[in-house]
């Protein structure tokens, strides 16, 4: 076997050195970077009236978050209805779902809004037929329960407007107490 090439030594060793320092040379300048991409997330499409329902509840949580954060009571625009929970059918349907969702939300269905501690002071949950809007009790002073707010879809008509405000915080009845217990469970997930 012939080679064209002639073997010499020192040939091999400045090689052999410009191949390793060439390496380090180019790791000392290269620097590992990662690219991360923000993740897409895709909803599911809203209807105009579940898009008002969403707004308006996201508007009260807004506000309970910045009445909180700035030591002062909320000021609620909204007109809310006190009404027994068993006159509405979609109440079973929420004290079921409503902790499911809190636990394991769906992009977009929940969000939390919290004071200047990282305490959260509003919880807002969606559902196709309902928002939720939970203001989590107060443990000071003057000991405040948990108060909700529930916006459903097509009770708003009277109103002039594709949801309306239910309140159930004093309802004493059993399914009250469950309401209770739920809103409890709601809280506890989302701290």
């Amino acid at each position: 076997m012939s080679s064209n090439h002639s073997h010499d030594p020192a040939a091999s060793s400045t090689s052999a050195q410009q191949a390793r320092s060439g390496r380090r040379r180019r790791t000392r300048r290269t620097f590992p970077v990662t690219i991360v991409r923000p993740a897409t997330i895709t909803t599911p499409p809203l209807t105009a009236g579940q898009r008002e329902r969403r707004q308006a509840a996201y508007r009260l949580g807004r506000e309970l978050t910045e009445a909180a954060r700035q030591a002062r009571h909320p000021l609620v625009d909204e007109t809310i209805l006190s009404t027994p929970l068993n006159v509405i059918p979609e109440a079973l349907d929420i004290l079921a779902t409503a902790p499911r969702i809190a636990a394991a939300p769906p992009p977009a269905d929940l969000r939390v809004g919290r004071n200047l501690r990282g305490e959260p002071v509003a919880v807002v949950l969606h559902s196709d037929r309902w928002s939720l809007v939970v203001r989590p009790p107060v443990a000071v002073a003057g000991h405040r329960p948990p108060e909700s707010c529930v916006f459903l879809q097509g009770y708003g008509k009277y109103f002039g407007m594709s949801y309306a405000v239910f309140c159930f915080d004093d309802d004493p009845s059993a399914l009250g107490m469950s309401w209770t217990e739920m809103i409890n469970r709601v809280v506890a997930r989302t701290a």
